[in-house]
């Protein structure tokens, strides 16, 4: 299931969250989506909450997910942050996501805190 986009004004965060199964295909209509919302507010920082999914693409995947991500054309000072589910296997999975996020020259966090995510894209 996913909820609707959120848009925080005073803070200038477009929020998403997603819950149930997390594929490749749905990762992509959701970045998709996502790119919708930062067109329509340039100087916004994304928060993508996914604590409530379940997911495992492949590697390979996870490579096109982050160059689907790159392709929204973001200036060097917007953010993104992924909310994940604080579980080891999820760490793993997320620490290989960030890795290719930073390849593709996104300015890209992860945390299993709402409120340090929000500091920090806030901040």
């Amino acid at each position: 299931m996913t909820n609707p986009v959120t848009i925080d004004n005073v803070n200038r965060i477009i929020q998403k969250t997603v819950t149930g199964e997390l594929h490749t295909e749905r990762s992509l209509r959701l970045v998709r989506e996502a790119s919708v919302a930062a067109g329509l507010h340039k100087d916004y920082n994304i928060l993508m909450d996914l604590r409530e999914t379940v997911t495992g693409p492949a590697m390979l995947d996870l490579m096109a997910i982050a160059s689907a991500c790159a392709k929204l054309n973001f200036d060097a000072d917007r953010k993104i942050a992924f909310l994940i589910p604080d579980a080891e296997d999820r760490v793993r999975f997320a620490r290989l996501f960030r890795t290719c996020m930073e390849t593709q020259g996104l300015n890209f966090k992860q945390f299993f805190d709402f409120e340090a995510a929000l500091r920090w894209l806030a901040g």
